[in-house]
């Protein structure tokens, strides 16, 4: 039997809804949830969803594997949500949203981007914590290095790619696939991190 299993961020960094809904119910259960939260958790947006055969069963296999990382006996997981797409992607289904997506392309962009940003370390750069990085030539836009592979961001904790995303998100040009390596979208004193040499 189809139906979609969906992945939507929250107003908390790092946490993520991974559910399910009929084909036929899923815009209704996207509004019912973008307006009033979940679990005593606010914000809710979609950001990924899939139909699939057996999706009740494929939602049950995600929520096993990834357990540990399950709040309570909620749907909301302490994951990266680029992680589950691609999990998603491998899987034989059709992309619901975002639409118009070609899901060859899609998989092998989010694997690069998961490649990249398992790869890029800001000590690996040079960079220590404290150091300033700004958001393409936004000097408005500055993050704080607090770790190898995180920085601060009005406060909260943020890997690169998921605050690229949400930055693009909130100027309302995010791409077709959503899908951010953010070494390519921040600079360090006039260079992209990406360009930055390794220090030896």
């Amino acid at each position: 039997m189809k139906g979609i299993i969906y992945i939507m961020t929250t107003a908390v960094s790092g946490l993520i809804k991974i559910g399910k809904t009929g084909t036929n119910n899923y815009q209704e259960r996207m509004r019912n949830l973008e307006a009033n939260g979940y679990y005593n958790v606010a914000g809710l947006k979609r950001f990924f969803a899939m139909e699939l055969e057996d999706y009740a069963d494929k939602e049950s296999l995600l929520h096993d594997i990834f357990n540990k990382h399950r709040v309570g006996e909620s749907e909301l997981f302490a994951l990266d949500q680029e992680l589950i797409r691609q999990l998603l992607l491998s899987f034989k289904g059709k992309i619901v949203y975002p639409e118009n997506i070609d899901q060859e392309k899609e998989f092998d962009q989010v694997s690069e981007i998961r490649k990249q940003s398992n790869l890029f370390s800001f000590y690996k750069k040079g960079l220590k914590n404290g150091d300033e990085i700004v958001f393409k030539d936004d000097k408005h836009i500055i993050a704080k290095v607090i770790g190898e592979r995180e920085v601060e961001y009005e406060g909260q904790v943020w890997k690169l790619s998921p605050l690229t995303y949400k930055l693009y998100e909130q100027r309302g040009e995010l791409n077709n696939s959503g899908a951010y390596a953010g070494a390519n979208y921040f600079k360090y004193k006039g260079t992209k991190l990406k360009d930055l040499p390794d220090i030896k």
